[in-house]
């Protein structure tokens, strides 16, 4: 199956491998089918891709 990923402007890509693990390990954890963990986790790390570096800017 295709999965379409979301157009975005991409800041920084540290921590999209390890977003997209865990919203897809999430979602299957949750009862969320295999095609519905995977759209979660392409949309979390496309998400996580738009803000720049692994600390968040409140620490």
């Amino acid at each position: 199956s295709r999965i379409d990923t979301p157009r975005v402007t991409v800041e920084d890509t540290v921590g999209a491998g390890d977003s997209f693990s865990g919203a897809f390990v999430c979602a299957v954890l949750m009862g969320k089918t295999l095609k519905e963990a995977h759209e979660a986790a392409v949309k979390t790390a496309a998400f996580v891709c738009t803000r720049a570096g692994a600390w968040p800017s409140y620490l």
